[in-house]
């Protein structure tokens, strides 16, 4: 499970923070936000926003459509996360590999 801490939340908007998204090398950074910008959200994320430095998300999205932290929670636990993530290492952030 990708390890995530909640900074804020408020309905409508949540920040998260993510202390792997640090370790990330600014060179893989654009490879990333291309593969964030090309997945489809279910109904109700409006959008989500990393901030490598500070490894912040932000997550606007529409309380009355979706159970953020459901999603959340489910998203840290998927596969799909490590898999839009990775860069030159093949393995999960807990050490699991991916191939």
């Amino acid at each position: 499970m990708l390890s995530y801490k909640i900074i804020q939340h408020t309905p409508g908007r949540i920040k998260i923070e993510i202390p792997y998204i640090k370790s990330i090398p600014l060179s893989h950074l654009s490879k990333v936000a291309k593969r964030l910008s090309d997945i489809s959200f279910p109904d109700g994320i409006e959008s989500i926003k990393p901030n490598p430095f500070t490894g912040g998300v932000v997550i606007k999205y529409k309380p009355d459509k979706i159970d953020i932290l459901q999603y959340i929670n489910k998203l840290a636990s998927s596969d799909e996360i490590y898999n839009l993530l990775k860069f030159s290492s093949e393995k999960r952030p807990d050490g699991i590999s991916t191939t």
